[in-house]
């Protein structure tokens, strides 16, 4: 297993959420990711040949079924469910389920799972204390009106009583003491709606800071990886050093597992990118991480190229698709990389989410390798499918996961002895870019 293969693996099981691949009977045939523990308290691969409607309480059957038709029919289905955990306690999810498409026919499903347990309850939590601080206030309006209402009977009944007006007074500041009381609890609710939001941020902080650290320590290790081929080269003093250094970063890659368990999750944070300018900024980053025997090249149209995407997760798409294009050339040659924009084809939008947006943003990266076969093409995103020696062929289930997930799909070109072409494939925004893109 190379060290880039063995990357690709930590960062499918490190993520906080739980990847699965079923067949078109609903099967699952891969599941991996640190969600997957809640499902069983046994090992999560021991769920496969498991169908996934069954990992589901008797009341939900119903309508997982419903979403496995949906999805089969070539529909993305986003849904909210309960289910138990491993340990017995409810547990909420946020599951997408979408179809992989090969041949000009459905192949197989794959399943996203995201535990928001903490972030229903807290919904459910402000929204108890709105309603019971709501009836509080109606009472205490009613009580008020009713103290009013008495006063003003008892001053036309007893004007000459200062007894009774004296009760009637009192009355009603217990009415004002009650109002106050309310008023004091609902800054309390307040305050802590506000502290529990303060906690949320704080965790998605540390998500993505994880994240942006696990990439940068790719690059790390990318490099070191390259001086761990030539090692017989290096004097025994400089051999050792090495051995420090990718100790160090295997230290570091389960210091950012354990950051992304703290945080839970890193949630998909869309939003308007040009990718024309993201783009050029990845170049800049992936030349050094290629190597230096490997030369990138841009082709950019000129005009803005908006996408609603998760920029983050394109970029660690981009690097996964460059590193294949890198093992395809053996190392040496140049990748690339086009950005630009088309109308909607009914290939492109078959895979895609929105089959009525008639204009698509695209990014190809094209190498010089030697192409695939047809039966390695129509494979390349199953998890777990590799055509390299110890490789863990999650890089590309990557890819998919995260284009499908901005709504877009993928296409593949081929060539034997010529190459290949990989291309992105996403909504065009119609909305505004920030500025910087």
């Amino acid at each position: 297993m190379t060290s880039e293969d063995g990357l690709y693996r930590q960062f499918v099981e490190a993520s906080a959420d739980c990847m699965k691949e079923l067949d078109r009977h609903g099967v699952i045939r891969f599941i991996a990711g640190m969600g997957s523990s809640a499902l069983t308290s046994e090992e999560p691969e021991r769920l496969i040949g498991t169908r996934w409607v069954d990992l589901w309480p008797p009341e939900a059957h119903a309508m997982v079924t419903r979403v496995l038709d949906r999805a089969l029919s070539g529909e993305r289905v986003d849904f909210v469910a309960p289910r138990p955990s491993a340990t017995g306690a409810s547990r909420w999810w946020e599951v997408m389920v979408a179809g992989v498409v090969a041949d000009d026919r459905l192949d197989h499903l794959v399943v996203i799972s995201r535990d928001v347990t903490e972030r229903v309850e807290l919904q459910a939590a402000i929204e108890s204390i709105n309603e019971l601080l709501q009836e509080r206030l109606n009472e205490t309006v009613a009580r008020s009106a009713t103290a009013s209402s008495r006063y003003g009977s008892l001053l036309e009944r007893f004007e000459s009583e200062h007894g009774a007006r004296r009760d009637a007074e009192n009355r009603l500041a217990g009415v004002s003491e009650q109002l106050a009381m309310a008023t004091h609890a609902r800054d309390l609710a307040e305050a802590s709606a506000r502290q529990a939001q303060k906690q949320q941020a704080v965790g998605q902080l540390v998500s993505g800071i994880a994240h942006d650290f696990n990439n940068m320590l790719q690059t790390v290790i990318v490099s070191l990886s390259g001086l761990e081929d030539d090692a017989a080269d290096l004097l025994p003093r400089h051999r050792r050093m090495l051995t420090y250094a990718m100790e160090g970063a295997r230290h570091a890659t389960a210091l950012t597992r354990r950051l992304l368990a703290f945080a839970r999750n890193h949630p998909y944070q869309a939003e308007p990118v040009d990718i024309g300018v993201l783009v050029e900024g990845f170049a800049d980053f992936a030349r050094h991480a290629l190597g230096g025997r490997v030369g990138i090249e841009v082709l950019r149209q000129p005009a803005p190229l908006p996408a609603l995407l998760d920029r983050q997760g394109l970029e660690q798409a981009l690097m996964n698709v460059c590193l294949n294009a890198r093992d395809a050339m053996e190392g040496f040659g140049t990748v690339v990389i086009e950005v630009g924009e088309r109308r909607g084809d009914p290939v492109s939008a078959s895979a895609m989410r929105d089959s009525e947006t008639p204009r698509q943003v695209f990014i190809t990266v094209a190498d010089t390798g030697g192409g695939m076969s047809e039966e390695v093409r129509h494979r390349l995103f199953e998890p777990y499918f590799t055509t390299k020696p110890g490789g863990s062929g999650l890089g590309l289930a990557q890819v998919y996961g995260t284009v499908a997930q901005a709504g877009g799909g993928v296409e593949i070109e081929s060539d034997a002895g010529i190459g290949t072409r990989i291309r992105l494939v996403f909504p065009h925004y119609a909305g505004p870019l920030e500025s910087g893109g």
